[in-house]
């Protein structure tokens, strides 16, 4: 019985710091963090920060596994990527501290460690597309040289569109659009891309 009480005590301390965390995590760099900062900010003083966490890093590791784990409780496998991923990015887009805490973590002033883990989730993820349209013949050599190359881009994409820079476009259109163009190239696009581009080309006859 006198157990129970102990453990709720310890969850609320935990996530009232890693609370704190994120919240850091989204207005300063990673590396100007320090324990002083999380507790002040978590109104809970060090010795108890110290009885959960050897220091900021591995108070940072549980906060990256909270985020990993908010992608796999949305996504029934990585089988399933493309067909959930608009739910996702609707999701997503519609929860601002989530939203930010991936941009902090994942940008230039984010963790390595964090950004290795995003990348064996989504690899998963355009491994089974590639085998669904590439020749299985293909090395391994050529599916990591193509996945290398497409994954700026489609960070890239996913930040223009959460940050409303495509305005009109919907989760459905844009996870359409890019399943195409990652496994077929922008010629995949066909008729779906050529009315567009004829329509903003500087070349394009004005119409009547």
């Amino acid at each position: 019985m006198s157990g129970k009480p102990v453990n709720r005590r310890v969850q609320f301390t935990k996530n009232a710091l890693r609370e704190a965390m994120i919240e850091l995590i989204t207005e300063k760099p990673l590396t100007s963090i320090t324990v002083k900062d999380v507790c002040a900010r978590a109104d809970i003083n060090r010795s108890t920060f110290y009885l959960h966490y050897k220091d900021v890093d591995s108070l940072l590791v549980e906060v990256e596994d909270y985020a990993i784990d908010y992608i796999n409780l949305r996504f029934s496998s990585p089988e399933h990527a493309f067909d959930e991923l608009a739910t996702f990015l609707n999701h997503l887009k519609a929860t601002p501290r989530m939203c930010k805490l991936f941009f902090a973590l994942g940008g230039e002033r984010g963790d390595p460690r964090f950004n290795r883990r995003l990348q064996e989730l989504t690899y998963k993820a355009f491994e089974r597309g590639w085998n669904e349209h590439v020749p299985v013949a293909n090395s391994d050599n050529e599916k990591t040289l193509v996945y290398s190359y497409i994954l700026p881009g489609i960070i890239s994409v996913f930040y223009s569109w959460l940050t409303d820079k495509m305005p009109g476009m919907s989760a459905e259109q844009l996870v359409f659009l890019l399943q195409k163009l990652v496994f077929q190239g922008v010629t995949g696009l066909g008729d779906i891309l050529l009315p567009f581009l004829c329509v903003n080309s500087p070349e394009a006859p004005a119409a009547k």
